[in-house]
């Protein structure tokens, strides 16, 4: 676990350098909202997405510029929906990664701007020819993303998880949300590279299953750090769910665990077909069972 520690830290080193490089801070009136966006962006988290933009693009021989172009591009759109989860009129956070959350540290208008902006850079480095020669798979990869950070994914969740804090979901109406509000940005995370070398059917289907079981693992293990994690380690406000509808809260926290396991299990199943080149994908998994922020 120590070596993915260190891979997930360095991957976190190429995404941080490449942030600094396209959010460049000019010298003018424009520069706060950057500033922000940096703030945001830059130095914390786990870059969990882009690892695994990184780490399946290796598998898939991507070439590591493309794969930089895509990650960063991840990040950025996962960055700008916890600027807008933390808002005021969303879960009214103050704390994220450890530090203030970003209307705290600025203001709650610059954080709308800064999100917002993190969202239209991250299409417009997709778009760039020099991250991606190819223009089809630059539309392909483009449009992929738009459905993964929209009403058919990310903001869809995001729409359910509201619903959820004043009607009660069903399992199968959590287990959807989760998918779409989690689990749509993990699954783009594995499945772009394979878009992007033009892979066969059965290497999506395998990544797609990987994908579709890690996001809910995610989303678990996330749900049950906010009912037992310590608010010192996890870097984020805790104890904030319980009005919501989550699988603790329709199943009890043992059956709970008893899912992640499932999860976990049908996750490792699925990286068969890669063989020896899977082991970073399934060192993953136990990162993600095992996280404690």
């Amino acid at each position: 676990m120590s070596t993915l520690i260190h891979k997930l830290n360095e991957t976190r080193r190429i995404i941080d350098q490449e942030i600094d490089r396209v959010l460049f801070l000019p010298n003018d009136l424009t520069s706060r909202v950057i500033e922000a966006m940096r703030y945001s962006a830059i130095g914390s988290g786990k870059a969990l997405r882009p690892f695994l933009v990184l780490t399946v693009g290796k598998i898939l021989n991507l070439p590591i510029s493309q794969a930089i172009a895509i990650g960063t591009a991840l990040e950025m759109v996962h960055v700008y929906s916890l600027i807008q989860d933390d808002l005021p009129a969303m879960d009214n956070d103050t704390l994220r990664r450890g530090k203030p959350t970003t209307h705290i540290q600025f203001d709650e208008a610059t954080a709308i701007l800064a999100g917002d902006a993190l969202l239209t850079k991250a299409f417009e480095i997709l778009s760039r020819p020099e991250s991606l020669p190819d223009p089809t798979i630059r539309c392909k990869l483009i449009f992929e993303l738009s459905v993964a950070a929209g009403t058919q994914g990310m903001i869809g969740g995001q729409m359910m998880d509201l619903i959820g804090e004043k009607t009660p979901l069903n399992k199968s109406q959590i287990e959807q949300m989760q998918s779409l509000k989690t689990g749509a940005l993990l699954k783009y995370a594995c499945l772009a590279p394979a878009y992007a070398t033009h892979s066969s059917e059965d290497v999506l289907k395998a990544l797609s299953q990987y994908a579709d079981s890690i996001g809910l693992l995610f989303q678990i293990t996330d749900d049950l750090l906010d009912v037992e994690g310590s608010p010192e380690i996890v870097g984020k406000t805790l104890h904030k769910d319980g009005c919501k509808s989550t699988f603790i809260s329709t199943l009890g926290i043992q059956k709970t665990k008893a899912l992640a396991s499932q999860l976990a299990k049908e996750a490792k199943e699925s990286l068969s077909l890669f063989k020896d080149q899977a082991h970073d994908l399934e060192e993953i998994i136990q990162f993600i069972l095992s996280r404690k922020k």
